[in-house]
């Protein structure tokens, strides 16, 4: 276990009904709040006119950019950049899934340091510009997956290129998160179920490619795992059961937070490939983790076995004694899950073929590996790696 440093700055409210605190709580940041969203469907509009009533009735100047779309893209934040700066903006309220959190955090922080958003982004073959503040944040999730709300993280895509990458700065992290299940009641079943796949794969991948133990951090992870797929299945039945509903918003959040990561940190190699297929295709998280996470686990369960059977029998309850054969376990025992909550596990079922298995292979060791052409991991990935991995989730 290694030596950590912590905090969760982030005031996190939460309880159905609290969004009419909205206003309550942003007054503190300014007086002019730059709001940033989805262009709400009808069924949801009322979450926006609730929001912007709550920001009115404390006497807040409200101006909305509604046109973050899911992998938000890097023209349409610095569209937002630009629109913040002539609204003059004091700070911004987030309403929305992680696409619109993550968009608002880079409005946030290019507007407070200048340049484009993508002049942020990591990426191996070139320098990231740093950031030298942020403007502050307000987060109100309205969909249970990606945990935005509680960290300093914030994934875009650069539309033109076909890259998707990410940054980070404690900057950013919001000031408040609000969290209230009544958001999350009328999310649709599709997406309620993707969602559970994106948290689970947050909460697997510190998990399994340390090389450090923390026996402390695998129970948290346990545990937040165990929650969300008991809940996941009351609230697939029952999307209006709040009870469900709050407890998988809370693995979502404490999920990417950190928490489930101390003593032991990891590489993301999953996410890596999961960034350019999206980038790409424009699919959610969630949808693109479930069509290579089977490949992946599969594939790499030979480097940690133990670790890997550590999971298979503490949450899929494999018996297997020698650590490789429940290993092998992991992969099939996932797939069953996510088959259960319906979201596909190949690309094919979602109409991607082969085409592009090269072009993208070659950019994820592009963007994000080393000198000698390998991407960090329990195995540092080849580009042979990272193709086997899409043959095998075909």
């Amino acid at each position: 276990m290694h030596n950590f440093e912590w905090n969760l700055p982030t005031n996190i409210i939460y309880g159905p009904g609290q969004l009419k605190r909205l206003g309550e709580l942003t007054k503190a940041f300014g007086k002019k709040v730059f709001l940033v969203t989805y262009r709400p469907k009808e069924s949801r509009a009322w979450i926006l006119d609730k929001a912007v009533s709550s920001l009115e009735q404390e006497g807040l100047d409200v101006g909305v950019y509604d046109r973050v779309e899911p992998n938000p893209r890097v023209r349409t934040v610095d569209e937002g950049v630009r629109q913040f700066l002539e609204f003059k903006g004091e700070c911004l309220v987030a309403l929305g899934g992680g696409s619109v959190i993550d968009g608002t955090k880079y409005i946030s922080s290019v507007a407070y340091s200048g340049g484009s958003s993508w002049d942020y982004a990591v990426l191996n073959y070139r320098k990231a510009k740093e950031y030298t503040g942020a403007y502050p944040i307000v987060a109100v999730p309205t969909v249970s997956a990606a945990g935005s709300e509680a960290n300093a993280g914030g994934v875009i895509t650069n539309w033109d290129t076909k890259e998707k990458s990410f940054s980070r700065s404690p900057y950013r992290i919001p000031k408040v998160a609000i969290i209230d299940p009544e958001l999350f009641a009328s999310v649709p079943t599709g997406i309620t179920a993707e969602g559970g796949v994106d948290i689970f794969s947050h909460l697997i991948e510190h998990y399994l490619s340390s090389s450090e133990e923390s026996e402390f951090a695998d129970r948290i992870t346990e545990g937040m795992i165990l929650t969300l797929m008991e809940h996941l299945d009351r609230a697939l039945v029952d999307g209006n059961d709040l009870e469900a509903r709050g407890q998988i918003s809370l693995c979502a959040l404490f999920g990417w937070s950190g928490l489930q990561a101390l003593g032991r940190m990891g590489s993301i190699p999953i996410h890596f490939i999961e960034h350019q297929l999206s980038g790409h295709y424009d699919i959610s998280h969630g949808c693109g983790m479930a069509l290579i996470l089977p490949a992946y686990l599969d594939y790499f369960a030979e480097i940690k076995p133990d670790r890997w059977a550590k999971l298979a029998r503490r949450i899929f309850g494999v018996t297997e004694e020698n650590d490789l054969k429940a290993a092998k376990q992991l992969s099939w025992k996932v797939a069953s899950w996510i088959k259960k909550i319906k979201v596909p596990i190949k690309l094919s079922q979602v109409n991607i073929g082969s085409e592009k298995f090269e072009k993208m292979a070659d950019e994820i060791v592009h963007m994000y590996g080393d000198a000698n052409g390998k991407v960090p991991g329990s195995k540092p990935m080849g580009r042979s790696d990272i193709l086997e991995i899409f043959r095998q989730s075909l």
